[in-house]
């Protein structure tokens, strides 16, 4: 099926951009892989375009007011009605339209920068296309530096000319030639009026020179129309400077003339009347700005000058009427350059690679902040995704102290971490204009807090989807969250709302990640975790059970090592276990990175765990786990596998989900109940064994 884009901008009136549309509608008549159709606020080109069998669509899509808002459900009613792929803005007021019309929608939005835009709440927008195309390298520069656009998303493509239209005649037949032309808007950004004075002094030398000034005034800035025929009138130039006003047929204008002087006082986004300027043969002066700067190489294919320097523009005037050998190469070497990077075929190729990358490539944002456990269970659906889609680009959202855990993942392009204040109001306010950029087309909120839902609303993705839960309504697209479901069941349940089947409900780690070896001894190493975490008191086994257990290892195993493990905070707890244990322990809580973790747990033979993030790990990389559960229930916080043995005592308080137990009189009974016997004759099991099968 052929690949639909609607060009969308203000007017099909004449104009730079209005030439390039129609260039383009063109040039993909033919081609099997993509067609075009139009949607602007009509115009004298609407005509030609119906007259070239494009499809026109006449929609308000150029006022400069919030009455515009009225028309984005007509705009995506026609772009659904045309089957869209693609709707590609080039103006401000079009690409606010086109953007909220695509929310929630299968059409792609894409941006034109065509020029450096000054209003910052206004034109923020141009910078939240899928890709931002530039002009130009000065503009591309320009929506980098100004409105954050990161640089994987900005793609330069020239203007292009037209050679077929502006052919190349030999500077030879130009000599007898006394026509200098300058072109585009009156504006005095434009800086005629340097032309105007450099004309005062080369009229001295040859008063045969005449000078044709080529576009229409400004309206908003009439004065300055006035003020260059003002200069005209002063030095008595009536007889060599003409304003001709608009010209359509550009290419017949250069045809009769001996150079082209663009004299542009601030940067400009390219300069399109150069390039159709140095295809027809005509010498160049241009003043040094960003635009002009990266065509003309100086010398080599045209004159640089100093801007607002009449003097300079006289001198170089001068300098190609008399040295015709000079002149002559430029204008050769110029056409070469034109025909290597800026023709019709080769700008356009280019933006119909682009137009195939913006539809195949996806970009998505699982947002998982914490805490590690959930992270560890939320890899199968990273893995999931990458499966449905294999060419995007996959980031993750996490805290800064988690953010190793992903090292190696094959499944995540990038990690996006987060510190520790990030609930603060400025903190949610200026991710959101970050994420907003990226123009992610999925966001996958599988954090379901408030944080996680306001982020995403802020980042206006394509579509956004979690759970319809707490601050759920601010996603497009919603799950119901059942608690009946473990883990990896409700997380299907998201994903699907994103076209992704989670087939495979068991935990994944890779091998890759975490090359070569921690430094243990070659023998049978059992892990016990000695803590689930300093605010979930009651979810530790005590620490007369972990004693006992070490104490019936070490006599049936005597070569055996026990490995404690946990964070800095455990570390007294282990210190009191090394002391009073008649075993030889191996302590490293404390002293293990969360990257080296995943080699420690490989090595272990068993682990013992209360219900923490270490569980999870330890399951996803392989290795028997026996998991200790008391006031959390094991169904909703476990993947079932033959290498979990899940032990669990449930009393009639069960299950709690209180951080401390409120027994006062058997405190911690739940997990008091889990003797040192029973796990270790577990641990036996799958010594003998190898596995298990879970408990039912």
């Amino acid at each position: 099926m052929k690949m639909k884009v609607a060009q969308i901008l203000p007017k099909m009136n004449v104009g730079g951009v209005e030439r390039g549309v129609m260039d383009l509608v063109r040039f993909f008549k033919t081609d099997p892989r993509i067609s075009c159709f139009v949607i602007s606020g009509g115009g004298r080109l609407v005509s030609e375009l119906k007259a070239e069998g494009i499809t026109h669509h006449t929609l308000g899509v150029y006022q400069k007011s919030l009455g515009s808002l009225a028309n984005v459900g007509r705009l995506r009613d026609i772009l659904a009605a045309e089957g869209a792929d693609i709707a590609h803005a080039r103006s401000r007021v079009p690409a606010w339209l086109a953007f909220l019309a695509t929310r929630n929608s299968p059409v792609n939005f894409l941006t034109t920068a065509h020029g450096m835009y000054k209003n910052r709440l206004a034109s923020e927008v141009m910078g939240w296309g899928k890709f931002v195309i530039c002009p130009s390298q000065a503009v591309a520069a320009y929506m980098r530096r100004v409105y954050g656009v990161p640089q994987e998303k900005i793609v330069v493509i020239n203007r292009w000319v037209d050679l077929a239209r502006f052919q190349f005649s030999e500077y030879s037949r130009r000599l007898d030639c006394r026509t200098i032309v300058t072109m585009g808007r009156l504006s005095p950004s434009k800086g005629y009026e340097y032309i105007i004075e450099a004309f005062k002094e080369l009229v001295r030398f040859d008063d045969r020179l005449r000078l044709k000034i080529v576009g229409n005034p400004d309206p908003a800035k009439l004065y300055y129309f006035r003020y260059l025929k003002g200069l005209v009138a002063k030095y008595g130039l009536g007889r060599n400077v003409e304003f001709e006003g608009f010209r359509q047929d550009v290419e017949n204008v250069l045809a009769d003339t001996r150079m082209l002087v663009a004299a542009s006082v601030s940067d400009e986004s390219f300069g399109r009347v150069v390039i159709e300027a140095q295809a027809c043969g005509v010498p160049v002066i241009a003043t040094d700005v960003a635009g002009f700067r990266e065509i003309i190489d100086h010398n080599e294919t045209g004159i640089k000058v100093p801007p607002a320097d009449s003097r300079a523009i006289a001198d170089s005037i001068l300098r190609l009427l008399d040295d015709h050998v000079s002149a002559s190469s430029m204008v050769s070497a110029a056409r070469r350059k034109v025909e290597e990077n800026y023709s019709l075929e080769k700008c356009l190729k280019e933006t119909a690679q682009l137009y195939e990358r913006v539809v195949n490539e996806q970009r998505i944002l699982v947002i998982k902040i914490s805490s590690l456990g959930d992270i560890i269970l939320c890899l199968p659906s990273l893995k999931a995704i990458k499966e449905r889609y294999p060419a995007a680009r996959v980031s993750v959202l996490t805290l800064r102290k988690y953010a190793a855990i992903f090292y190696g993942c094959p499944w995540i392009d990038e990690v996006i971490s987060l510190g520790s204040g990030y609930k603060s109001f400025f903190e949610i306010w200026d991710l959101g204009n970050a994420l907003r950029r990226r123009a992610f087309d999925y966001i996958i909120d599988l954090q379901n807090s408030r944080v996680s839902h306001v982020l995403s609303a802020l980042s206006l993705a394509r579509y956004s989807v979690g759970f319809s839960l707490r601050w759920g309504k601010l996603l497009s697209l919603r799950a119901v969250y059942r608690k009946d479901q473990g883990p990896l069941e409700s997380q299907g349940e998201v994903l699907k709302l994103a076209g992704v089947e989670l087939r495979d409900k068991k935990l994944v780690f890779w091998d890759a990640g975490f090359a070569g070896q921690f430094d243990l001894p070659d023998t049978l190493l059992v892990g016990i975790n000695v803590s689930a975490s300093a605010r979930w008191e009651s979810k530790n086994w005590p620490f007369d059970a972990m004693r006992r257990l070490i104490e019936l290892l070490d006599k049936e195993y005597p070569s055996s090592r026990v490995v404690l493990l946990g964070d800095v905070q455990t570390l007294s707890l282990a210190d009191s276990l090394q002391a009073t244990s008649a075993g030889r322990l191996i302590n490293l809580c404390g002293r293990t990175s969360l990257s080296d973790l995943p080699r420690v747990l490989k090595r272990l033979k068993v682990l013992v765990t209360p219900d923490t993030a270490t569980l999870h790990l330890a399951q996803a990389c392989g290795v028997p786990v026996i998991a200790l559960f008391g006031p959390t229930d094991p169904a909703r916080h476990c993947v079932k596998s033959d290498n979990l043995r899940i032990i669990n005592k449930k009393i009639e308080c069960s299950y709690c989900y209180k951080p401390n137990c409120r027994l006062k009189a058997n405190l911690n009974r739940c997990m008091k109940e889990i003797k040192a016997e029973e796990v270790f004759e577990a641990i036996k099991h799958v010594i003998t064994n190898d596995k298990y099968p879970n408990d039912k």
